[in-house]
């Protein structure tokens, strides 16, 4: 606590994986604030067991809500310096945390960014694509409609698009990039860091074709190369 003085909001990166990929001034946030906001407890518990942390986590997710988000807030403006940390990665990319860095940011709080790993540059520095640009387009709607109208939308624009992809809905995925996209070159990683990583290399239809055969599982991040 620190009297009538805010407290800081520290937005911190933590593995996607490999919980030996967290930085030394990430682990020093995290045994230095007072609480630690995540999406999933037991997710944190495991990072946080593993550096003999011990820490009261509040639970903040996409389903939290005002109530929470506002107890949050007043934490901090109580004085208490809170980690925001996301399952794996970096917090706000694709997950509830941006709405909460918003919401402090707007009533002065003061913010602290503790770069750590990203599925998103982890994926593009091993695809072997030279590119100048991308976009980041998170995850795609989970309605099948939704997803086929957007990949519609972006079929003839020329660059490299970074995509989130759940187990469930992968095969989907790639099914309906094939049909619309036709033969697009294709980078694909499965549960990076983890012990089933994998990387998958060729068009829509041949990466397809593997990851049928080897079975889904995990997370995956995609990268489609559309500039031919």
């Amino acid at each position: 606590m620190r009297g009538s003085e805010q407290g800081t909001l520290f937005v911190v990166g933590t593995p996607i994986g490999n919980l030996k990929d967290v930085t030394h001034r990430a682990l020093e946030v995290l045994q230095n604030v007072r609480y630690i906001a995540c999406e999933d407890t037991r997710v944190t518990l495991k990072l946080l067991n593993r550096y003999g942390i011990s820490k009261t986590l509040v639970s903040y997710h996409s389903k939290s809500g005002e109530r929470t988000a506002s107890r949050i807030e007043k934490l901090i403006e109580q004085g208490n310096d809170i980690a925001l940390v996301t399952d794996g990665g970096t917090p706000g990319v694709s997950d509830p945390g941006n709405e909460l860095v918003a919401r402090c940011i707007e009533r002065g709080v003061r913010v602290e960014i503790v770069p750590g790993p990203s599925a998103v540059s982890a994926v593009l520095s091993g695809a072997g694509i030279r590119y100048a640009e991308y976009t980041f387009l998170g995850f795609l709607s989970a309605k099948p409609s939704r997803r086929r109208k957007k990949l519609e939308t972006l079929k003839d624009t020329r660059t490299v698009f970074v995509i989130f992809e759940s187990p469930h809905r992968i095969v989907r995925f790639l099914e309906d990039l094939l049909e619309i996209f036709g033969c697009v070159t294709v980078y694909v990683a499965k549960e990076m860091t983890k012990r089933f990583e994998k990387y998958y290399r060729g068009t829509a239809g041949s990466v397809l074709a593997e990851i049928e055969a080897d079975g889904v599982r995990g997370e995956y991040t995609v990268v489609v190369d559309n500039r031919k």
